[in-house]
C-alpha cells in the first residue's frame, strides 16, 4: 500500500463495525472500505488491486517476512491476505505450510479463492472473532498498517496483541519507514527506533528488526 488515487465513494457489501477497529474514527473506516472497493474495480494487476505499486514491490516484502523462522510444515495465518499473493509466493518458493488467509472484504476473498483453488480463505475480523489461542505457529501482516488513521498506534497495538494470542512462535509485520523521506500525508510512517520500542511493549520475549531491504519499508519480528 504505497499510493492511493483519488476515488469516488463505493458502497461495500460488507459493512464494518467501528467498535471492532480501535483507533479508527468513522471516516477512517469508510475511507478504508472505499479505497479497497475502488482498487478492486479500477485495477487489473493483482498487486495493484490490493494497493501495491508493482508485483516486485509486493514480493520484496514477502522475501523479508519469511525470514522470521523455519516455516516448512508449520501453520500460518496471513492477516489482510488480499488476493492471496503470499500463498502463491510460498508455493513458488517451495515452502510447504498449512495456510489460512483472512481479509475484511468478501470480494477479495472470493477472488483469492478463484486464484488459489483449494486454499483456505475467509472473511473475518480478528479483533471481534479471533481464532483459538495458539492456533497458528506464525502470523504475517503485510501492508496492513500503512494507511494513516486517527490513532495508528492504538490500532496496531490492539491488532498485534490479538494476533499474538493466536500464535505459538512469532508474528511478522511491516510498516513504512519515516526516514525514507516519503511525502504522502495519508500514510502512517514510523522510525526504526519507534517500531522496535513499540514491539518491546507487546509482552514478547524478543524482537528483531529488518531494514535496508527496501527504501520505504521496515519489518519487525515479534517472538513469543
Amino acid at each position: 500500500m504505497e499510493k492511493s488515487p483519488k476515488t469516488q465513494p463505493v458502497k461495500s457489501p460488507f459493512p464494518l463495525r467501528l467498535q471492532d477497529f480501535p483507533g479508527f474514527q468513522l471516516r477512517d473506516l469508510k475511507a478504508l472500505e472505499n479505497y479497497y472497493s475502488t482498487q478492486m474495480k479500477a485495477q487489473r494487476s493483482p498487486a495493484k488491486r490490493v494497493g501495491w505499486k508493482s508485483a516486485q514491490s509486493q514480493r520484496v516484502r514477502f522475501e523479508n517476512l519469511v525470514k522470521v523462522g523455519p516455516l516448512a510444515r508449520t501453520k500460518i495465518l496471513d492477516v489482510g491476505c488480499g488476493l492471496g499473493a503470499f500463498r502463491g509466493f510460498l508455493r513458488e518458493e517451495g515452502i510447504p505450510v498449512e495456510y489460512t488467509g483472512v481479509d475484511l472484504f468478501p470480494e477479495m476473498i472470493e477472488e483469492a479463492k478463484r486464484l488459489n483453488p483449494g486454499t483456505r480463505f475467509e472473511t473475518r475480523v480478528l479483533t471481534s472473532r479471533p481464532f483459538g489461542r495458539g492456533r497458528f505457529d506464525y502470523a504475517f501482516l503485510s501492508g496492513v498498517f500503512n494507511i494513516r488513521i486517527h490513532d495508528n498506534w492504538k490500532f496496531m497495538g490492539a491488532v498485534l496483541k490479538n494476533i499474538l494470542r493466536q500464535t505459538k512462535k512469532a508474528v511478522a509485520f511491516n510498516a513504512l519507514n519515516r526516514e525514507s523521506g516519503l511525502k504522502e500525508p495519508n500514510r502512517f510512517l514510523v522510525t526504526p527506533r519507534e517500531l522496535v520500542a513499540f514491539g518491546r511493549k507487546l509482552g514478547v520475549t524478543r524482537t528483531h528488526l529488518l531494514d535496508h531491504y527496501h527504501h520505504l519499508d521496515l519489518t519487525l519480528f515479534l517472538y513469543k
